[in-house]
């Protein structure tokens, strides 16, 4: 079976990579398809982040923070030492 892996952007959806097609034995004989795997990348292409075309302004976008390990003392004031 032949495959081929297109890498997208998961949030716009646009194309990052084609890949070349992984060619099997039965590679152009009628009726043999080819099996696209689309394996998502990244977020947003340049395009999409600056807020063209209708979508949003990624770019912008303000998370707020978990609050795991935002305490604002350093691991070496702690006595901790992390490796």
């Amino acid at each position: 079976m032949c495959y081929q892996v297109l890498e997208v952007y998961s949030a716009c959806r646009c194309l990052y990579y084609q890949h070349a097609v992984d060619r099997c034995a039965a590679y152009g004989r009628p009726g043999h398809g080819i099996t696209v795997k689309t394996i998502l990348v990244g977020y947003t292409c340049d395009h999409h982040s600056r807020g063209a075309s209708g979508y949003a302004d990624y770019s912008q976008v303000q998370y707020s923070d978990s609050g795991y390990h935002s305490s604002s003392r350093s691991s070496k004031s702690s006595g901790h030492h992390y490796r």
